[in-house]
């Protein structure tokens, strides 16, 4: 692999000539656009004010693209760029400091192909699949220019993403409809402990981070379904209003209940933080969606500090 690492790496050479502090600013925050935390936001919007079908669907899509990127990396063990052939030598420039681990497959590079092109398949309009492939692309290029990537990896990305996505929408309407057969307290258990399983296998902390998510967002989503069915969001002002009380307590839990969590050395630091994420899943698909019902019921009573009215 080393002629390919040493072609990557003039490449991003040549790549980085041209960077100046203002492109550094420009392309760390199109890089943001693939990073889990955006990821978590913008499907939050997406359920909460634009389709909830096709944003809970792609929660489950993002966030397992997230863990078989992150078991992909672990397996393969590809150095990243700047740390190549070490740091001290290295010819790259390391202009995103949040860059850490492996490089093969680049996760902003599979994650962004599957989230976006999973929107465009949805949308079915050109516009749609012209955005997708426009910040797709200029999400793998920050990487390339970040020099926290070599081109093989945002191939690799792609590839891998490419695979996910057609598998996903060729399985999920199946998987869907057999486990809509299932009672409720199967339902639950199935949201529950099948995560638990995956996290003390691999007790990883993007692992445990990923799959908290996933069983909170699923125990929530089976709540709204049985004792909420939150109606589709109907006018621009409902849908902000459905941003402006969902986003508040969502900032709340991640910064409170960040202040509960001790250091990464602590045997706690691991089912603290994946108790942090199971509560804010719950609250996208769930906690929410109540607080929503609640609100649109009664107006009068929580509706008289909206900006929106």
């Amino acid at each position: 692999m080393e002629p390919v690492w040493q072609w990557g790496n003039h490449i991003i050479v040549i790549v980085q000539q041209f960077h100046t502090p203002t492109l550094d600013v420009l392309f760390n925050a199109i890089t943001t656009l693939g990073d889990a935390e955006f990821m978590l936001l913008f499907l939050a919007f997406i359920i909460w004010a634009v389709n909830q079908s096709a944003g809970r669907r792609l929660v489950y899509l993002v966030f397992i693209s997230i863990a078989v990127n992150t078991w992909a990396k672990l397996m393969i063990a590809h150095p990243r760029p700047f740390n190549w052939p070490s740091p001290e030598t290295s010819p790259v420039l390391k202009l995103n400091q949040r860059a850490d681990g492996f490089g093969l497959p680049s996760g902003h590079t599979q994650n962004a192909l599957v989230m976006w092109f999973y929107l465009a398949d949805k949308i079915r309009r050109p516009w749609a699949w012209w955005l997708a492939l426009i910040l797709f692309s200029l999400i793998a290029f920050s990487r390339l220019y970040l020099g926290v990537h070599f081109p093989t990896d945002l191939l690799g990305g792609a590839l891998l993403g490419g695979v996910l996505l057609l598998t996903f929408i060729k399985l999920e309407p199946i998987l869907t409809r057999v486990l809509a057969q299932w009672p409720l307290p199967g339902q639950i258990s199935l949201a529950a402990i099948l995560p638990l399983v995956i996290v003390i296998l691999h007790p990883h902390p993007h692992t445990v981070a990923v799959f908290s998510v996933l069983s909170g967002f699923s125990l929530g989503l089976l709540f709204e379904q049985n004792y909420i069915n939150l109606t589709p969001p109907g006018s621009i002002k409902q849908r902000a209003t459905r941003l402006a009380l969902g986003l508040l307590p969502l900032g709340l839990i991640f910064a409170t209940l960040k202040l509960t969590i001790p250091q990464p050395e602590s045997l706690l630091y691991l089912p603290l933080s994946g108790l942090r994420l199971v509560i804010v899943g719950f609250w996208i698909s769930g906690g929410a969606p109540w607080l929503f019902q609640k609100a649109e019921a009664s107006p009068s009573k929580l509706y008289k500090f909206n900006l929106f009215m």
